[in-house]
């Protein structure tokens, strides 16, 4: 027995000495220790059968055996953006919540956002929430550089009808768990309109990331080929892209408005989001806007009028 045990022990001294490295590995366990000397370090502990992280903003918990250190910065996100649609020439209109009719679950879960993201709600948080919107963030060093491949963050966020956006509590800040190591630009999407990137970096102060797309002209990349003045001094996000493919042409009105046409609820017809699709989400919305389309990098860039 002596020597079976000498042996093992000298296998085990071999491959240590042998295949040694060091890898730095942080653990919350029930139980453990740590034995070293000029030839062997030990370490052991008593984990659970499976391992676990979990995170909730800037706090993470592991449990069981050894992991690698997490380290995820937390930055907080204060957009302001207006939609054209629901606009009414001080803030935009609340009909989808008021009629019960935004969803309880983020919808840009499907082609072309493709978001698999899980955000829902038990209720809508506050009266004035207008809709969801998906915020993505861009990490570049210039907002032209700014393409899809620098996406380091999204997430389905409220937009109330001051323009504020927010968490699902309808009230705070988003927060994002990213670490941008160049500038950080933000990308709006909403399922019928067309989405707008900052021109510009966003501004940080004691760890708030701030924006606002409706001061001015040059707020949105692309200038007044991104987004329109919806009232003397204000900018919002261009109506009327019912298919989500951020061109505003005929499919618009052919392929979703017509359909849609006389319903009312959740449709991405409403561009006005009244939850009513009539003659007023066409007239007003969709038929102005014809024949612009999304200047965010790497989206299709504004094509002619697609015709009947």
């Amino acid at each position: 027995m002596k020597t079976l045990i000498s042996i093992l022990l000298a296998v085990v001294f071999i491959t240590v000495t042998g295949f040694s490295q060091s890898i730095e590995r942080y653990v919350v366990a029930s139980s453990g220790d740590h034995y070293s000397n000029a030839n062997i370090s030990l370490s052991w502990t008593l984990g659970e059968p499976a391992t676990s992280t979990w995170t909730a903003g800037n706090i993470i918990l592991t449990e069981g055996f050894q992991q690698p250190d997490v380290i995820e910065v937390s930055l907080k996100l204060d957009l302001t953006m207006f939609m054209e649609g629901p606009f009414n020439g001080a803030d935009m209109n609340t009909n989808l919540n008021t009629s019960g009719s935004i969803p309880l679950s983020q919808p840009y879960n499907t082609a072309p956002w493709n978001y698999s993201g899980t955000e829902a709600v038990a209720a809508i948080p506050s009266s004035n929430v207008v809709d969801w919107v998906l915020i993505e963030l861009r990490d570049a060093p210039t907002a032209s550089s700014a393409t899809q491949a620098t996406r380091i963050a999204r997430q389905a966020l409220f937009v109330l009808k001051n323009g504020t956006v927010t968490s699902l509590d309808g009230s705070s800040v988003a927060q994002f768990s990213v670490n941008p190591v160049n500038q950080l630009f933000a990308v709006v999407w909403h399922r019928n309109h067309v989405a707008i990137m900052s021109a510009t970096r966003l501004t940080q102060t004691a760890g708030v990331f701030t924006y606002d797309f409706t001061s001015g002209v040059g707020q949105a990349y692309g200038a007044n080929n991104a987004h329109k003045q919806v009232a003397p001094g204000i900018w919002g996000m261009i109506g009327g892209d019912g298919n989500g493919d951020e061109q505003i042409n005929n499919l618009d009105k052919n392929d979703v408005w017509a359909f849609q046409a006389g319903f009312s609820g959740y449709f991405s017809g409403d561009f006005n989001l009244d939850n009513q699709v009539n003659n007023n989400d066409k007239n007003d919305v969709w038929n102005p806007n014809t024949g612009l389309g999304g200047q965010v990098p790497d989206q299709p860039a504004a094509k002619p009028p697609v015709t009947d």
